[in-house]
């Protein structure tokens, strides 16, 4: 019979190592940050990001702002019904103290590959600082790997 001790250290280093193997090691569009709520909010500054439409994969997103608050709502289209998914994804700077790091989150996804779109909104967080957004659209295989994106917007 294994003693208390030896199950609870046992437990403790699985759960150590669990976390450590979970922890993301920097900020990608695989990894979306907690920065966001699901909704748009309305700000008094207004700005409109569309993507290259000549490209399989087109986004357009409303961008709304006021001081460091933003709030986004925008469709992603899939054109070229190729059997390619498509994602948009949004970069922006955000205050980690008193740096501005980049990090970049997908916004929405249209799975599928038969010309789907997808519309989504979000707005930042309460406390939660962002600048520089921009906007792109990206072809993604059903492996979830990028095949092609857009320049950002």
């Amino acid at each position: 019979m294994t003693s208390r001790l030896a199950r609870t250290t046992t437990i403790a280093a699985a759960g150590a190592a669990l976390c450590l193997g979970l922890s993301p090691a920097s900020a990608s569009a695989e990894v979306r940050p907690d920065h966001w709520d699901n909704g748009y909010i309305a700000y008094a500054n207004t700005r409109y990001a569309q993507t290259d439409s000549a490209l399989g994969a087109f986004a357009a997103v409303g961008v709304e702002w006021t001081g460091y608050k933003v709030s986004l709502s925008g469709t992603v289209w899939d054109r070229a019904a190729d059997g390619y998914s498509v994602r948009m994804e949004v970069g922006y700077n955000w205050q980690n103290g008193s740096t501005w790091e980049w990090t970049t989150r997908i916004f929405g996804k249209a799975e599928g590959g038969n010309g789907d779109s997808k519309s989504s909104s979000a707005h930042s967080k309460t406390g939660v600082n962002v600048k520089d957004l921009k906007v792109r659209a990206c072809t993604v295989n059903s492996s979830n790997k990028v095949v092609k994106c857009s320049a950002w917007a």
